[in-house]
């Protein structure tokens, strides 16, 4: 599993998480080194995650409580409209363009982090930028599947 994080003017570095992503290692190994350094690098910021059920848990609620992180509210089986999973499909579609495949598992950690490092800021930028549109697509469709992708409106290679 990998976990990576993106704001507007950078991203984070990766985290290779080995097994099951559970509470326990979630805050151990990507909130306390990755994301709080991060977070209290940034004049302001919320921080957005999924429902997963180690991002719900309480011990992570109390996490980002004694830590003052403000996080943006993910309703229940809502559309996905972070931007984080455009950077993902981007990701995926330049490893997709090596050949030959990964023989190990540390190849292919070693090529997403590649990837990852790869993508301009620029892109990462319109995934931004294009979230207006997005969900007033998703708005309009009466929140289902609009089509609409944030990378459309950028010329990936």
């Amino acid at each position: 599993m990998v976990w990576g994080g993106i704001v507007y003017h950078s991203h984070t570095p990766l985290v290779r998480i080995a097994g099951t992503l559970n509470s326990q290692h979630y805050i151990s190994e990507v909130l306390e080194p990755v994301v709080l350094p991060y977070i209290q690098g940034l004049a302001t910021a919320i921080f957005q995650q999924d429902n997963a059920r180690p991002h719900v848990a309480r011990i992570v609620q109390r996490f980002f409580v004694n830590h003052q992180i403000e996080l943006l509210p993910w309703p229940a089986r809502s559309t996905d409209l972070s931007p984080i999973e455009n950077m993902w499909s981007l990701v995926a579609q330049r490893l997709t363009q090596i050949t030959p495949p990964a023989a190990t598992l540390d190849q292919l950690w070693q090529r997403v982090e590649a990837a990852w490092s790869a993508v301009p800021q620029e892109h990462i930028q319109s995934f931004f930028e294009s979230m207006s549109r997005h969900v007033a697509a998703e708005i309009s469709n009466n929140g289902g599947y609009s089509g609409y992708r944030f990378w459309q409106e950028s010329h990936f290679t």
